[in-house]
C-alpha cells in the first residue's frame, strides 16, 4: 500500500515537471516569433523596372540585398545605400550596372558599371582603379555614345601640346601624331597662304608648340576726304569783328583702290593700286574785317580790335573802381581777360571811355557804362554796342 502510493507520488511530480518545461517551451517560442514579427519589415525594391516586395529581419539594405533570393552585383548602384538602416515600406533602386571591355595602355580590364554613355563609363572606371584618363584621351567611341553590354572601349594616351591659332592659346592633350593631324583634329583650317611655325609632317612629341599666323590678302576700295581750304579777302568792317561767309567750302574726295597683307588680322602691308580724284575740294571764300579807323562825331577813331558787347548802363555817385579811381562819366567796367584794366576804348552811342572797374557779373563780352544819373542810366537799359580798343 505504501509502494504504491510513493509511486503515485512520483509519477505526478515527473508529470509536472513535463508539463512546466512543455508550458516554458510554448512561452519561448511565443517571445522568439513575436520577437521575429516585431524586427521583420517590409522593403519593396525597384530594379528591372519593376518593385519587388521583400520581407527581411536585417537592419541594413546590404544585408536586406545579400539575403534575399534575387541576385546583385557589388557594382550595381544602391539608393538609399547599403549601409543604411532599413524602415518599414522603405523604397530601394537598384541599377544594374553592366559588363564592358576597357582597353588603356595596351591592358584590357573587364569590368562592370553604371554608366549610361561611354563617357560616363570612361569617367567612373578612371576614377575607380586610378586610370587618370583625361578628357582629351584618344577614345575609339564617341564619348556620348549610349554604353552597351560587352562594349570594347579602347583608350589612347595622349601628350601636351600648344596650339597657338585664330587669337587662342589652347593647352591640350592629344595623341602622338603630325602636326597637319594635329590642326586637321582641332578644326583649325589652314588657308593657302597661312603660316605655320613647324612642318606639316613634323611629329608632335609632348610640350611642342604651334603656332599658326593667318595671312590674308584683299583688295579694298578706300574714300577720303580732300580738305579744302579757307581763302579770305579784306573787308570793308572793323578788324576782330567775326569772318563773314562769301561762299562756302567743301571738302574733297579721293578714291583709292589698295591691296592689303594682314598677319592674324593686323595690317602689315597695304599696296595702292590705283588713285584717282571724285571730286575736287572748292576753297571758302570769307570776308575779314580790316577797318582799324572810324569816324564819328567828326573825328577818326584809331583802334585795334572791334567788339560787339552787351553793355549795360549803370549810376552810382561816389563809387571807388577796381582801379582805385572814382566812379564817373566814362569808366566803364571790363572783363580783364577780354579788354584789359586801363585801355582806352570808344563805346558808338556813349562816346571815349576807359576800362576802370570789373564786376562780378561782367565776364566775356558784357561792360557796365558810368551814368551822370539814374534817369540816362534808366534810359541807356541794356544794348548790344560796337566797343573798339584803342
Amino acid at each position: 500500500m505504501f509502494q504504491n502510493s510513493r509511486t503515485t507520488v512520483l509519477a505526478l511530480v515527473r508529470r509536472g515537471r513535463l508539463g512546466k518545461a512543455a508550458v516554458a517551451l510554448v512561452i519561448f517560442f511565443l517571445l522568439a516569433c513575436g520577437i521575429l514579427a516585431f524586427n521583420m519589415k517590409t522593403i519593396k525594391i525597384e530594379v528591372d523596372n519593376k518593385v519587388i516586395p521583400v520581407t527581411t529581419i536585417f537592419n541594413t539594405v546590404g544585408q536586406a540585398l545579400a539575403n534575399s533570393n534575387l541576385e546583385f552585383n557589388p557594382e550595381d548602384v544602391v539608393d538609399p545605400p547599403r549601409n543604411s538602416r532599413i524602415t518599414k515600406g522603405m523604397r530601394v533602386v537598384v541599377t544594374r550596372s553592366i559588363p564592358i571591355h576597357l582597353t588603356v595602355d595596351k591592358q584590357t580590364l573587364s569590368v562592370r558599371t553604371t554608366a549610361k554613355t561611354v563617357g560616363e563609363a570612361i569617367n567612373d572606371l578612371s576614377e575607380r582603379y586610378g586610370l587618370q584618363i583625361k578628357d582629351v584621351d584618344e577614345v575609339n567611341e564617341p564619348r556620348s555614345e549610349d554604353l552597351k553590354e560587352q562594349m570594347d572601349i579602347k583608350v589612347r594616351r595622349s601628350v601636351p601640346v600648344v596650339v597657338q591659332a585664330d587669337g587662342k592659346t589652347i593647352n591640350t592633350f592629344l595623341a602622338p601624331r603630325t602636326v597637319a593631324e594635329v590642326l586637321k583634329k582641332l578644326n583649325i583650317v589652314l588657308g593657302a597662304k597661312d603660316k605655320v611655325s613647324l612642318a606639316l609632317n613634323h611629329i608632335l612629341t609632348a610640350n611642342e608648340k604651334v603656332k599658326v599666323v593667318r595671312v590674308a590678302e584683299k583688295v579694298e576700295t578706300e574714300k577720303s576726304e580732300i580738305p579744302y581750304q579757307m581763302v579770305t579777302q579784306p573787308g570793308d568792317y572793323p578788324v576782330g569783328l567775326p569772318d563773314k561767309v562769301i561762299s562756302r567750302g567743301s571738302n574733297g574726295i579721293q578714291e583709292q583702290t589698295i591691296r592689303l597683307t594682314l598677319e592674324d588680322g593686323k595690317e602689315v602691308d597695304r599696296q595702292i593700286l590705283e588713285q584717282r580724284v571724285v571730286a575736287a575740294p572748292i576753297n571758302e571764300l570769307v570776308s575779314r574785317g580790316a577797318q582799324t579807323s572810324v569816324s564819328r562825331g567828326g573825328q577818326t577813331i584809331n583802334f585795334k580790335k572791334a567788339y560787339i558787347m552787351r553793355a549795360t548802363a549803370y549810376c552810382i555817385p561816389g563809387g571807388i573802381t577796381k582801379t582805385g579811381a572814382p566812379v564817373q562819366w566814362g569808366v566803364v567796367a571790363v572783363d580783364p581777360r577780354v579788354i584789359p584794366l586801363g585801355s582806352k576804348v570808344y563805346v558808338d552811342g556813349y562816346g571815349s571811355g576807359r576800362a576802370l572797374d570789373t564786376g562780378g557779373l561782367i565776364q566775356g563780352n558784357r561792360i557796365d557804362l558810368y551814368m551822370d544819373s539814374q534817369a540816362a542810366a534808366m534810359s541807356w537799359g541794356v544794348r548790344y554796342v560796337l566797343i573798339y580798343l584803342q
